[in-house]
């Protein structure tokens, strides 16, 4: 399972929130990297395994999100990791590049996704949701949030969903992304947002923030005990300091 959700404050402020949910086996991921892709400068937490990402931001202003599509059909023959398909997509100078680099791509190498991109140049309403099924890619408006699941994919998604919509009007804004990512129900662990299965719990927590002053990654690395255990910031500009980064 994965979760995705946004909120946008106004035309030119955005906040993306996702959680990473991972098999207890599966090793750690590599804490936000800087890396420049086609002279752009982009930020993102790398997998060890597949050597891609779930989640990206760049200098302009443009995050790409994907979570894998459990109810689709996996393409036959050998798979690409589907990471590597934010690796391509995230030096994009807006959601409309991303759009347009999808619909050119050979998608028949992996396994079925979907993504989600955001600007400052969209509206909340204007939000796309891409989904390959595994035999076409196609093209949905996106609320927020979305869920990846393999297991109990219909419950987890309405109860996260209710709980979504409940904090959006309860609560102020600026608190809903971290309240809900955050949320860890005893009743109901494997279907809260922070997730706990005896096979799978979710492993990260990662924010983007962009707004006219700042282009900013936020990543915590959950621990067993849904604990953060490691906590880093970065600010996607060109001055910004690289630091190595090392496996959390």
């Amino acid at each position: 399972m994965c979760t995705l959700s946004w909120l946008y404050h106004g035309n030119n402020h955005y906040e993306v929130y996702f959680n990473r949910d991972e098999q207890r086996s599966r090793l750690p991921a590599l804490e936000p990297q800087s890396v420049v892709i086609d002279g752009v400068h982009c930020l993102m937490p790398i997998d060890p395994v597949g050597g891609g990402s779930w989640i990206s931001t760049n200098e302009h202003g443009v995050t790409v999100c994907l979570l894998n599509f459990y109810q689709g059909e996996t393409p036959s023959g050998a798979l690409v990791s589907r990471g590597n398909i934010i690796k391509r997509l995230a030096s994009s100078c807006s959601s409309q590049t991303v759009d347009d680099r999808l619909l050119v791509m050979d998608l028949t190498s992996f396994a079925p996704f979907t993504v989600v991109s955001f600007d400052t140049r969209r509206t909340a309403n204007e939000t796309v949701l891409w989904t390959w099924d595994g035999k076409q890619l196609n093209r949905s408006h996106a609320f927020a949030p979305i869920v990846s699941a393999a297991k109990h994919f219909d419950d987890a998604r309405h109860y996260r969903r209710e709980l979504f919509n409940e904090l959006v009007t309860t609560v102020a804004s600026q608190e809903v992304g971290r309240l809900f990512h955050l949320t860890y129900d005893i009743n109901y662990p494997h279907l809260s947002p922070l997730m706990a299965r005896n096979d799978a719990r979710t492993v990260s927590f990662t924010s983007v923030v962009v707004s006219s002053t700042k282009q900013e990654m936020h990543y915590q690395s959950i621990d067993n005990h849904r604990n953060v255990d490691f906590r880093t910031s970065l600010s996607c500009l060109k001055n910004s300091i690289v630091e190595q980064g090392v496996f959390k």
